[in-house]
């Protein structure tokens, strides 16, 4: 292999094809580690990926096109270097060139994989399909004065926005659902639309504008900003709507978004869900608290979950106590 180097200088004459030829022969065994290394890379941003997803994901919600496009492609790719590995346990002199070759270029494809692997967006997106079919509902344990409050303000004429505030999994978004479905069921001559709308952490005004719109069933919303809100606050404004925004986490315009604000003229209604009172206030929403349950609350939440027999086992009395007892009143099943 000593003369590979001085071969190749010989060679030029030839033409680089020869020399590369040649180099794919002699790194066959250095590139296929090199291709093991990005593979590993890879796998374990798609086992990342895989756990956000799986974090993000509840009903009514989706994983977006891009990410299924991109698991699809780890797949394929993966099968291609097991296809590789299998090839290198017989691999002849002859053909150890070609084999190179196509390693080589595989650890070019398994890099733009990567690359295309780094998500700064959330994975999953709200279903437009979902759009005014009910949710799935959990068990409600306790809250029934909440979820009154709600519903009379939205009965109301004199609220038009409301903020549903308290800690994270405290049951807001779980109450929320109730009354949505509950909206869809016993408000059809009051509301023409009820719409949901998952917000999160990382706030996306053209990302909330795409929600809206495949709420509104507006096909494509236009490229211009001024465009985009006027044509969301027409299509708005020709509606007596409910819109839920849940999982609010800082304040933001309405109008930069496109939302005309809710007033008596068109009887429209907001809802915001948010761990934040002073995002609400600073939203002008009339303020309402979730609060912790109550030890009976949680109890009866508890064995909801895990079934009643647990009480005929003495020696899990004790026990099931503590646990409610550590879990504070968050509705922790």
């Amino acid at each position: 292999m000593e003369l590979v180097g001085p071969i190749c200088e010989v060679l030029k004459c030839l033409g680089d094809p020869t020399c590369t030829y040649i180099e794919h022969h002699k790194k066959l065994e250095e590139r296929k580690n090199d291709l093991l290394a990005k593979q590993r890379q890879l796998n374990a941003m798609k086992s990342d990926v895989e756990l956000r997803i799986k974090a993000e994901f509840r009903w009514g919600r989706r994983v977006r096109q891009e990410v299924e496009n991109w698991l699809l492609d780890v797949q394929a790719i993966n099968d291609k270097i097991q296809n590789i590995d299998e090839r290198m346990r017989n691999v002849s002199c002859f053909l150890r060139a070609r084999l190179g070759k196509r390693i080589a270029q595989t650890v070019e494809q398994v890099e733009g994989i990567i690359e295309r692997g780094n998500f700064t967006e959330a994975l999953v997106i709200d279903n437009p399909s979902t759009a005014g079919v009910p949710f799935q509902l959990e068990h409600l344990e306790g809250e029934t004065m909440v979820k009154e409050d709600i519903w009379n303000y939205l009965m109301s004429d004199e609220i038009r926005m409301i903020g549903v505030c308290g800690m994270g999994v405290i049951g807001k978004t779980t109450i929320m659902k109730h009354i949505h479905n509950q909206l869809l069921e016993e408000t059809k001559a009051l509301f023409d639309k009820i719409i949901w709308v998952t917000v999160s952490k990382e706030l996306n005004i053209p990302d909330l504008q795409e929600k809206l719109a495949d709420a509104l069933n507006i096909a494509d919303l236009p490229e211009s900003e001024p465009e985009r809100v006027a044509e969301l606050m027409e299509k708005l404004r020709q509606r007596r709507y409910v819109l839920i925004l849940d999982d609010v986490w800082e304040r933001f315009s309405l109008a930069e978004v496109g939302i005309p604000k809710p007033t008596s003229s068109n009887g429209s209604k907001l809802v915001l869900t948010s761990r934040s009172i002073e995002v609400c206030r600073s939203m002008d929403c009339k303020v309402v608290k979730v609060p912790p349950l109550s030890h009976e609350e949680s109890m009866n939440l508890f064995l909801e979950h895990a079934g009643h027999g647990v009480l005929k086992v003495p020696s899990l009395k004790k026990i099931l106590g503590n646990i409610v007892r550590e879990c504070g009143g968050f509705p922790l099943p």
